[in-house]
């Protein structure tokens, strides 16, 4: 009887840890052989490989087993996007190409999946994934380089154990990808960790990410649940607007470990800023958001939602209701804004726990905000400014609702 091969291992293809050229080739080979098995595993054992873009397939797992390494190339002419697209529809849009700078090969990455079924990539403790900071002069802010991770509509896909450090521009990239499960990455500096723009059903445990930009970002979002995860970042612990999006017995710390690698700042931005645009069109027909379980402590703003407004990336459909539930919150050094100008929009804390900072007032809120207050405990005397009416000042423990 003929056994067909289920693991297949780059060294048998070829390929060398530590070797001073490229291994694209010889892994690529791999992979290949994989997929014309029918699918399988591909492992990388313990080593440093370097490699240019690898493009994985229907039904295949890349596992990096404890200390393997795949490192990406320094070299920008090793990349590509294998001539695939994404669903990011800014990309097509003449003033966001101008205004970023963003070049028509935008997508390429270390590891990429285009219209696939049941992907992974896995790793044991201490594998490693090295985007190596590439610099791009023609890339996103004349420097930014390849993504590290590109799975592109793809349907069953499962991220877990590595540790992705270096990333030359966003880390984990999943646009359009349906039933996604994610548990015990790291992502370490470089740009954004996971971006999910139009995803369908993802679930994300157990991961730690301490991020430039953005720890989690991307809009028409629907069926997210992210829980036991830490955030830090130099940016927005999250950018993000669909559906059905839950964080649950998560921690949001500032200021950034490592930091935005355009300003060269140090500073939490955001907890959350509502992510959604006019550009490209959507499909989910609500927006909400809930924060429950979690601990936040020094960030320069709670939220940040102006509704319609282009300039914050907000001006697709609103937001509907945004929820924090049994939340410690203090050292929120600036005032937040939720103002829902043309469209109504729900803010409840629900059980929280505000500790605010001396003389500065937590939120600016407008007619439009339906505010409510369900047994918050504020710590000391905590304003609330409203626009057209009357300054809100709450202390210890509080109901109330406008």
């Amino acid at each position: 009887m003929t056994m067909i091969a289920t693991q297949f291992i780059i060294t048998d293809y070829g390929a060398e840890a530590g070797a001073d050229t490229v291994q694209t080739k010889p892994i690529q080979a791999a992979i290949d052989a994989c997929r014309t098995a029918g699918g399988g595993t591909v492992v990388v054992p313990a080593g440093r490989f370097t490699t240019g873009s690898l493009r994985l397939y229907s039904h295949i797992t890349l596992h990096l087993q404890s200390g393997a390494v795949v490192q990406g190339s320094s070299d920008l002419a090793e990349y590509t996007n294998f001539g695939e697209t994404t669903d990011i529809r800014y990309l097509s849009d003449p003033r966001y190409i101008r205004d970023w700078h963003l070049p028509p090969y935008y997508f390429q990455a270390l590891l990429c999946a285009y219209d696939a079924v049941d992907v992974a990539i896995t790793g044991d403790p201490g594998s490693l994934i090295d985007g190596s900071s590439v610099r791009d002069p023609n890339g996103e802010e004349h420097f930014r380089g390849p993504m590290g991770i590109v799975l592109a509509r793809v349907q069953g896909v499962r991220l877990q154990g590595y540790t992705l450090v270096n990333s030359a521009n966003w880390a984990n990239v999943l646009p359009a990808c349906q039933d996604v499960v994610i548990n015990d990455v790291t992502v370490l500096g470089g740009h954004d960790g996971f971006d999910l723009h139009h995803a369908r059903h993802v679930t994300i445990a157990g991961c730690r990410i301490e991020t430039g930009d953005d720890c989690l970002a991307g809009y028409d979002i629907q069926d997210l649940t992210v829980r036991d995860t830490y955030l830090n970042t130099a940016c927005n612990n999250l950018r993000v607007g669909g559906t059905g999006i839950v964080f649950d017995h998560c921690t949001f710390r500032g200021p950034g470990k490592f930091p935005h690698l355009l300003d060269h700042n140090f500073d939490t931005l955001n907890v959350f800023m509502y992510f959604a645009m006019q550009v490209d069109p959507v499909t989910t027909t609500a927006a909400d958001v809930t924060i429950r379980n979690a601990s936040i402590d020094h960030v320069s703003h709670l939220v940040t939602y102006l509704q319609g407004e282009p300039t914050a990336l907000q001006d697709g459909p609103a937001l509907q209701s945004l929820t924090f539930d049994n939340v410690q919150i203090a050292n929120i050094t600036e005032t937040s804004l939720f103002v829902g100008r043309s469209e109504n929009a729900a803010l409840r804390l629900k059980e929280c726990v505000i500790t605010p900072t001396t003389n500065v007032p937590l939120l600016h809120i407008d007619d439009h905000v339906r505010l409510t207050l369900d047994h918050v405990f504020f710590t000391a005397p905590t304003t609330f400014l409203v626009t057209d009416g009357p300054t809100l000042t709450f202390n210890g423990l509080t109901d109330f609702s406008r």
